[in-house]
């Protein structure tokens, strides 16, 4: 493979973007067109600039990405609903070239059905595309049945969601707003205005079930749900979450206890995470949020230090590298159309922290601009002197996100 220079870049840069605009405005007008069929196509497109390095001084990891959406709807009855939901990404930068497995790693799939392809992957560039919904839903009465790729989520809470066995997701991995999905089917029976009954099962990439019940009540203004069943075939989960208010106080928890099913199984241990959440809002718009989560960190955890953190495919019972995390996070409108938000994480056995300061600025009705920075530095063992050293890494974003 030859070297790609920078006007080459350009000019497919151009090219990506402009069929990216013309085929979202192709659908778009075809949606419009067709509104007596009750079809809706909307998305956006983003371009984001990330920046990686240990301290401002040191080599910068450079990265480029443009990033497609499309959503499709279609209603062909009142009981029938269908969707497919696109995910397109040109990536161009360091990582595509220096990471090794990086176009392996961007084209993996967690679901049973490979829907995750690299369409073009060069020495200096990739462009991949994946459908991470594919659904069909059908309700009868107090009834929905869903089948497909889509996203279960039972959980509660904003940063780390012990609840959430289907389809977990990682808190800074912000540019995925949507969040993961999975292969499953999934069955709601509603028995009052917010009470139901639910089933679901899903297979993975290695052909592993989950498979659980969920029961949601309500009572005292509280949202109750109390979870059973197992997850990938390797533990049996027992789960309880709930969503309601102290006076004007939002508050929030879960917990999930993980029990392997092999007893004769020693690399696996039992374990239990539970998380509590407070948040507030002021008559200015001012948003306060705290949150704290204690794992148990099992023998089995993959999640060894923050870089493993930060890049793997999290599961509700592997939330963090460390027993005890606390969260806070700040957010506020200065203006209408510039909000500042301020979060931080706390990991008190490492000595470690997370600082994340973005700002976010409406250029107008359909643009925005963000700037994220996500700092971290904590204490880790050196492998090779067995030592505890400091580590510390920054990132740095820069996105404009056009929605249609």
């Amino acid at each position: 493979m030859g070297k790609l220079s920078i006007k080459h870049t350009i000019r497919l840069l151009k090219i990506v973007m402009i069929l990216l605009i013309t085929f979202g405005t192709v659908f778009k007008t075809y949606a419009q067109e067709q509104k007596q069929r009750k079809c809706s196509l909307n998305g956006y497109i983003s371009y984001m600039n990330s920046n990686m390095f240990d301290t401002i001084n040191n080599a910068w990891f450079i990265d480029n990405q443009l990033h497609n959406r499309l959503d499709f709807e279609y209603f062909p009855t009142d009981n029938l609903y269908f969707t497919a939901q696109l995910r397109t990404r040109f990536i161009y930068g360091n990582s595509v070239l220096m990471i090794p497995g990086y176009a392996d790693m961007i084209k993996s799939d967690n679901g049973y059905l490979n829907m995750n392809w690299n369409l073009f992957s060069e020495k200096n560039f990739l462009l991949n595309t994946t459908f991470d919904r594919l659904y069909v839903k059908y309700s009868f009465k107090s009834l929905d049945f869903q089948l497909g790729r889509q996203r279960i989520n039972w959980g509660r809470t904003l940063v780390w969601n012990p609840n959430d066995i289907f389809n977990t997701y990682s808190y800074f991995d912000f540019d995925y707003e949507e969040k993961p999905g999975s292969d499953a089917v999934r069955i709601q029976y509603y028995t009052g205005a917010a009470s139901s009954l639910e089933v679901a099962a899903s297979v993975n990439y290695e052909e592993r079930t989950t498979v659980a019940a969920k029961w949601l009540i309500n009572k005292w203004n509280y949202d109750f749900q109390f979870i059973l069943g197992e997850m990938e075939q390797y533990d049996y989960i027992a789960g309880l979450g709930w969503a309601g208010a102290i006076k004007n106080l939002g508050f929030r928890g879960e917990a999930t206890y993980f029990k392997p099913i092999d007893n004769s199984d020693t690399t696996r241990e039992a374990s239990l995470s539970a998380t509590v959440s407070l948040d507030y809002m002021f008559n200015n718009s001012l948003n306060i949020t705290a949150q704290v989560l204690y794992t148990e960190i099992t023998k089995d955890n993959p999640i060894t230090n923050f870089a493993t953190f930060y890049t793997s495919n999290l599961n509700a019972k592997y939330l963090s590298f460390t027993p005890w995390n606390i969260f806070g996070s700040v957010q506020y409108p200065v203006i209408p159309l510039f909000n500042v938000t301020m979060a931080a994480m706390y990991y008190p056995k490492i000595d470690g922290y997370f600082l994340n300061p973005s700002f976010d600025y409406s250029l107008s009705d359909n643009l925005e601009f963000s700037f994220i920075y996500q700092f971290f530095k904590g204490k880790f063992p050196n492998p090779l002197t067995g030592l505890n050293e400091k580590q510390q890494i920054n990132f740095a974003f820069l996105r404009f996100k056009l929605n249609f």
